[in-house]
């Protein structure tokens, strides 16, 4: 026996290292918890036991003990080693005890724990560096774990524990998954799911819960922590240890809300950036969707300054939101309109949480109107000055210094190029709420037949701008067709060696046509307003395979589904329209196409933006500031001023965008209701009824016409690849970038959506019968269901569910 080997007791006070688990229980009760007696074995080797091991654990009891090893090298900061060592349970004799000892000592050479090290290009710890921790056993009604942030997400703002009946070793190797409950730790609110048994009560949730933020505390990080409560009801904790896994916070992020009970939604912004958005995007171009706000507030006389905090436009988790509170402060400002108007022209439907708050007096609200009523009737010259802004490449300095500041000194620009988009828009905006005010009725919610009739109305509206990215491309299919040679190329090439061979002289009048196309419309995308997401003349592959759809469509000379357009219908069109909403309809048909040109305006922009930032991501990986060109989307534009000073390979902020990225993924797998209040939380998507019948869904009939077919259920645009020509189309939400496809589908459905929102307007133009804000539509159809979308009264019915087909076949 070496002379170091020793027994001391956990109390806190001993200056020797008693490896991580011993190091815990000892932080813990010099805290003040409640920890099972216990002591450890330190120094010790195999086969050289100290002396005095029997008496200490006849001083505990000479009951049953648990005997954990207790690595220096285990539960640090870096690293856990969690599972590597031996733990053995319920040692109740001499002998058993000596044998356990052993065990864990052994265990620090054992082959789980020499693969971990290697994995982790650790050093070969020393012969004594494994101690062991004695613990009185607790007879535990229920125990578990305990992590103060979510191990899985990296969450910093969530607590998690797990539970068990009786020991929580059953919990720890995976033989029973028991409860789990997660705590929003700013709300007090607990979140479990329906299937749990509920083996704690809410009392001792709470109990475990308040002492782990009290241990959090007191070591100054995210902790996990081991617990049981016994036969009478008494908490004890086991262990406590550092999470080593944690990675970005994925609420670093996140803004305030100017209130804390304020309104938000995913409508329409979900529309422009869908999904979670890069740290770049929103330090950009949701910075520029807050200063062009602020910016038109402070020139009508609602705000004098701007101010840094989000207050319209506002990020959680990665994802952004319009504060529809917000926007009803703003209103009740100038026109003192009510915020269901603006309910309406965001979500397509009145948001009853929205409050309106006091008008403000009319002697200041008359001239802001003066001002505001200005700003609208100035869209030919606003979309002029868009015009101005999307001329040219921004200069690329000699090194990322100079690149970097040169973009720095354009943001103002894109700022004022949203301001000017906001000011068109917003005539789009109040022209669909006021023609369903005017059908419905004052003080009355809109009907189906309401928004109906808007529809029918706006459908009247031509040369929209975004509608071409759908005739465009039909055009292109027809000289596909028409030409033997190039219809080889489609029916015998991929879409990637399609993209080439389109590029080259050789495709003659079919490339030259596609060439325009891009020269046209290449700024459009998917998600066109995240400077993460290439536009398609830098990646064309989204066009090509969507003229591959429709060359197919023609050379099958298909239908694409039994669709009755309103004109079929004698009811669609039977009312006509009082005098004043006659008058009315040529104005708004004007306000859609303005916003519709507005918006590729500000695309066009923000694509020199794109081309910039990925001009100073090559710069900073061959400076070696970066590791790769993407990172540079996963930090804030001011961090890239920073990361340009800085000497390359002495900065934290390249570590920090690759953990950023890590993080993305976890904000990629959320989804929120179209409209929520306070703190936005991630919903869970379970199916949901919107009608008494089940087999029909309610929505917004915002393009009317009926079609029946097989429905095709897309959460993304590679998904969307797969839509064959007469399906209908189901998505929680599609921007432009979806358009291509709507000359191949029957319908359209989606969960978001309103009258004027893109996938309504090119819907209206092509005739395509169209439902939006269904909310529930991805969640309640599956791919292959027949369905029958009713343009004209907002609904959908299921036919026949695609399982029922199946059993039948």
């Amino acid at each position: 026996m070496g002379p170091e080997a020793q027994i001391l007791p956990l109390d806190g006070g001993s200056s020797v290292a008693l490896g991580g688990k011993g190091a815990g229980l000892a932080r813990l009760i010099s805290l003040g918890f409640r920890v099972p007696p216990a002591f450890a074995v330190v120094g010790a080797r195999s086969g050289a036991l100290p002396e005095g091991l029997l008496e200490a654990w006849r001083d505990l009891g000479g009951g049953a003990v648990a005997v954990r090893s207790s690595a220096l090298d285990e539960d640090g900061a870096d690293s856990s080693f969690a599972g590597q060592y031996a733990t053995v349970l319920d040692v109740s004799d001499a002998d058993a005890l000596v044998q356990a000892v052993e065990t864990c000592l052994a265990s620090a050479e054992s082959a789980v724990a020499q693969a971990y090290r290697r994995s982790r290009d650790d050093e070969p710890p020393p012969a004594t560096a494994m101690c062991v921790v004695v613990q009185n056993m607790v007879q535990a009604r229920a125990a578990g774990v305990c992590f103060t942030a979510d191990p899985f997400s990296s969450r910093r703002d969530v607590l998690v524990i797990d539970s068990v009946v009786g020991l929580g070793e059953k919990l720890v190797s995976g033989e029973a998954s028991g409860d789990h409950d997660v705590l929003i730790r700013e709300k007090g609110e607990w979140q479990t799911t329906e299937e749990q048994s509920h083996i704690l009560t809410r009392k001792e949730r709470d109990l475990i819960a308040q002492g782990a933020l009290e241990a959090e505390s007191g070591m100054g990080h995210p902790l996990d922590l081991e617990w049981a409560i016994d036969q009478s009801g008494t908490l004890y904790w086991l262990q406590a240890r550092p999470i080593t896994t944690l990675g970005a916070d994925p609420r670093e992020l996140d803004t305030l809300l100017p209130e804390p009970d304020d309104v938000w939604t995913r409508c329409n912004v979900g529309e422009m950036m869908p999904g979670a958005v890069s740290p770049l995007t929103f330090s950009t171009c949701a910075r520029g969707i807050e200063m062009g706000w602020q910016d038109n507030a402070i020139a009508i006389g609602v705000q004098d300054r701007r101010i840094e905090q989000q207050s319209y436009v506002v990020m959680f988790l990665g994802h952004l939101f319009i504060n529809l509170s917000e926007g009803a402060r703003f209103s009740a400002g100038v026109t003192g309109a009510s915020a269901d108007q603006q309910s309406l022209a965001i979500c397509g439907r009145i948001v009853p949480e929205v409050t309106s708050p006091p008008a403000a007096p009319w002697r200041k609200r008359i001239p802001r109107i003066m001002k505001q009523v200005r700003q609208v009737l100035r869209a030919k010259r606003n979309i002029r000055r868009l015009e101005s802004l999307a001329q040219g490449p921004f200069g690329r300095g000699r090194e990322a210094k100079e690149t970097w500041k040169e973009i720095n000194s354009r943001l103002e620009e894109l700022y004022e190029a949203y301001a000017l988009h906001l000011q068109v828009s917003s005539g789009a905006g109040a022209m669909a709420p006021i023609l369903l005010g005017m059908l419905a009725g004052k003080n009355a919610e809109p009907s189906q037949a309401d928004h109906a009739r808007v529809a029918d109305l706006l459908a009247g509206a031509r040369d929209v701008e975004s509608a071409d990215i759908v005739a465009g491309l039909e055009r292109l299919a027809e000289l596909v067709v028409a030409s033997p040679a190039a219809l080889r190329h489609f029916s015998e090439e991929d879409s990637e060696a399609l993209c080439l061979w389109l590029e080259e002289e050789e495709s003659g009048e079919i490339g030259h046509a596609y060439r325009r196309y891009l020269a046209k419309h290449g700024h459009r995308s998917v998600r066109e307003l995240d400077v993460r997401q290439p536009e398609w003349a830098k990646h064309p592959l989204p066009v090509v395979q969507a003229l591959t759809h429709q060359v197919q469509l023609r050379e099958r000379n298909r239908s694409v589904g039994r669709r009755e357009s309103s004109s079929d219908n004698a009811h669609a069109s039977s009312a006509k329209p009082g005098r004043i909403i006659s008058w009315l309809t040529p104005f708004a048909h004007r306000a859609v196409r303005n916003r519709e040109r507005a918006k590729s305006l500000l695309v066009a922009i923000t694509v020199r933006f794109k081309k910039a930032y990925r001009d100073l991501a090559d710069q900073l990986v061959e400076e070696g500031r970066l590791p790769d060109a993407d990172a540079v989307f996963f930090l804030l534009h001011e961090e890239l001023g920073e990361l340009c000073e800085q000497e390359p390979g002495g900065s934290l902020l390249p570590g920090r965008a690759v953990s950023r990225r890590e993080a993305m993924a976890y904000q990629e797998t959320l989804e929120f209701s179209d409209v929520g209040q306070g703190i936005p939380e991630p919903i869970s998507l379970e199916p949901s009824v919107t009608a008494h019948d089940e087999s029909v869904i309610l929505g917004k009939p915002v393009s009317r016409g009926r079609a029946e077919g097989r429905a095709r259920v897309v959460h993304s645009l590679e998904e969307a690849h797969a839509i064959e020509p007469g399906e209908i189309l189901v998505a929680r939400i599609t921007d432009v970038g979806w358009t291509p496809f709507f000359g191949v589908v029957a319908g359209l459905v989606t969960d978001l959506g309103s009258a004027v929102s893109h996938g309504a307007v090119v819907a209206r133009e092509y005739g395509l019968p169209a439902v939006l804000n269904t909310r529930v539509g991805t969640q309640r159809l599956e791919t292959g269901d027949l369905i029958r979308v009713d343009g004209d009264q907002g609904r959908v019915d299921i036919l026949e569910a695609r399982r029922a087909i199946e059993r039948e076949g």
